[in-house]
């Protein structure tokens, strides 16, 4: 899931950034000096190239990514609030990043890797969410960290049962979970976020942000819970996915 944000400017206007939550987590990652690689599908157009040279420019490898004429590059448009909470709409039904197969995967790079990350973009539509699991499943048997943030994006989705559903079936690949509080109630149908850390806890290392009041996080059993500190909040957009690809740097 490789996109571009279309993100508001204090005129009205609409700016282009590079964007997608995996590969956010990508670029922060290479940031930190971990060796990285970014699988996925561009359309061959400027938006495609935009990313391409993004990923190039911050030390993320490209041999896993594909380049399709017949598909655009995806987009999304984001709204703000007062608080910088943001909304999406999501340009994808002819979409690069949805489109790619099973075969135009980037094998031996997956099978080489230490940590595997994908995100829930991945699982909405096919080609895409067949050959996400497969990709995940090959990174599994060869010993990857298998690693997963499901991202729930309400309108790319025909129901909360069916996001539910095919983020559940996935869990017992993952070892590292990070969710949202939002998503951790749809996910356990807990709304004290101590219960829901407990019932997502057959996943050996779970982390449930919660905005400015920071994070929970449960090691084989053990949980922890981390502050947050003051800041003046502009924009969230990647803010999560910032936060756990520092999380998996470290």
């Amino acid at each position: 899931e490789a996109l571009i944000d279309f993100t508001p400017t204090s005129d009205g206007t609409y700016f282009p950034n590079p964007g997608g939550a995996p590969f956010n987590l990508a670029v922060c990652t290479a940031k930190y000096g971990c060796k990285t690689a970014f699988l996925g599908k561009l359309g061959k157009d400027a938006f495609g190239a935009l990313l391409l040279n993004t990923a190039k420019k911050h030390g993320v490898a490209t041999e896993g990514i594909v380049l399709d004429a017949e598909h655009v590059t995806t987009h999304a448009f984001l709204t703000l609030n007062s608080d910088g909470e943001r909304d999406f709409v999501f340009c994808r039904k002819h979409g690069a990043d949805a489109a790619i197969k099973r075969e135009e995967l980037n094998e031996e790079l997956i099978k080489s890797t230490d940590v595997f990350h994908f995100g829930g973009l991945s699982l909405t539509d096919a080609p895409l969410a067949n050959t996400c699991r497969y990709a995940v499943e090959l990174a599994k048997k060869a010993g990857a960290t298998i690693s997963f943030d499901p991202n729930y994006r309400a309108m790319l989705w025909e129901s909360e049962e069916a996001f539910c559903n095919r983020v559940s079936a996935l869990l017992p690949l993952v070892d590292i979970l990070k969710v949202s509080e939002e998503e951790a109630a749809l996910l356990t149908g807990e709304e004290d976020m101590d219960k829901a850390l407990i019932a997502l806890s057959g996943v050996p290392t779970v982390l449930i942000t919660l905005g400015k009041n920071g994070a929970l996080c449960c090691v084989r059993g053990e949980s922890y819970a981390v502050s947050g500190y003051k800041a003046e909040t502009v924009d969230t957009t990647g803010a999560g996915d910032i936060f756990f690809g520092t999380f998996l740097a470290q």
